[in-house]
């Protein structure tokens, strides 16, 4: 007789593993620093550039929210900038609490499909692609920010090398479902993938809240007709690829979101440097842009909560080349952390406090 594990207990042991992984990384590099010194590096930070980038940090969450609301528009999905600012910002927060370093865009999308269940293909189209203009972006940034670099890494070509093969790869992405190669033989087979992967009626059930549903949630008569006649119940992949398609002869918001996307890093990446500057370290734009670019892109990956660990690892392993003791580049990484808290801060006030906007 086979055991079935429950899924929340196997969730809650990823989530206990990542846990420990980031705890694990985060006791050795404290174990390696005077904490001593952390302290009275942190109380040396000028509270000028201090405050200037917080109020730069906050301001990220509004770039990234008109770049969703582009694509969204490009599928023609009706939803208020104020409501797409308000999702963005609690995925922010969950950015927190997730594993990788921008899970939290999976709740936005989910929340948003669940008020507007006939348009949930699309609605998970527009994350997706939002996601590539990110990763895009990020690549693109390091690259520039590498280039110009006055101090750049040992290794220069093969991180450059490596750059350029994580953009060949996001472009692949786009080419995936931006040109249209066998178009019927692809439908007909993720059409038949699709409903093999449909969610099955009882797990659709338990996500829908055992079946009941509020008077604002419940999809109406017209919308469920949409779905059913289209597709078979549950069935979510041919729903998402054909909203990937749909941003077919959409080239100019797909440009315009990944350059929004640039912009998004480029103003993190100058709460950065003032966090930097206040603490003294006398490194350019550039230089921090690159270093946080590459810290950033590895704490994507979900072997910690919110890349715990590895960012402060990554910071602190670049800095002490150039001579910047563990102290003060610990405190330089926490900088860090703190502003990426900052910013998840609003998404907290407004899943507490705020109601969705109608």
């Amino acid at each position: 007789m086979t055991m079935t594990i429950p899924g929340w207990v196997r969730r809650s042991v990823s989530i206990g593993l990542r846990l420990l992984v980031g705890v694990v990384l985060l006791v050795i590099i404290f174990a390696r620093t005077d904490l001593r010194a952390v302290g009275a590096a942190a109380r040396q930070i000028a509270p000028g550039f201090a405050l200037l980038a917080v109020g730069v940090m906050l301001l990220v969450g509004l770039v990234t929210a008109g770049k969703w609301w582009v694509l969204l528009r490009a599928l023609a999905i009706e939803v208020r900038f104020l409501e797409v600012i308000r999702l963005t910002y609690i995925a922010v927060t969950w950015n927190l609490a997730l594993p990788g370093g921008e899970s939290g865009n999976l709740v936005k999308a989910a929340l948003l499909a669940r008020r507007q269940p006939a348009q949930a293909g699309p609605i998970w189209a527009s994350m997706l692609v939002d996601q590539f203009s990110l990763s895009g972006a990020q690549l693109l940034v390091a690259l520039i920010t590498l280039s110009l670099a006055s101090f750049p890494p040992q290794g220069l070509a093969i991180w450059l090398l490596g750059i350029g093969l994580g953009i060949a790869l996001v472009l692949a992405l786009y080419a995936a479902f931006l040109v249209p190669i066998a178009p019927a033989r692809v439908d007909a087979f993720l059409g038949r993938v699709s409903r093999a992967l449909a969610v099955p009626a009882w797990l659709r059930r338990r996500l829908d809240g055992g079946g009941r549903t509020t008077s604002q949630d419940a999809p109406s008569a017209t919308e469920l007709a949409a779905r059913e006649t289209i597709y078979q119940p549950g069935e979510w992949l041919a729903p998402i690829w054909r909203g990937l398609t749909n941003f077919r002869g959409h080239s100019s918001a797909l440009l315009l979101a990944v350059g929004i996307a640039v912009l998004y890093y480029a103003t993190i990446f100058l709460a950065y440097w003032l966090a930097a500057l206040g603490l003294g370290l006398p490194f350019s734009y550039p230089d921090i842009a690159w270093v946080t670019a590459l810290a950033g892109i590895a704490a994507l990956l979900p072997i910690t909560i919110a890349g715990a660990g590895v960012r402060e690892g990554i910071i602190v392993f670049f800095l002490a080349q150039r001579g910047v003791s563990t102290a003060t580049a610990l405190t330089f990484s926490l900088a860090v952390l703190a502003l990426n808290i900052i910013l998840g801060l609003p998404g907290l006030w407004i899943q507490i406090f705020r109601r969705p906007v109608t």
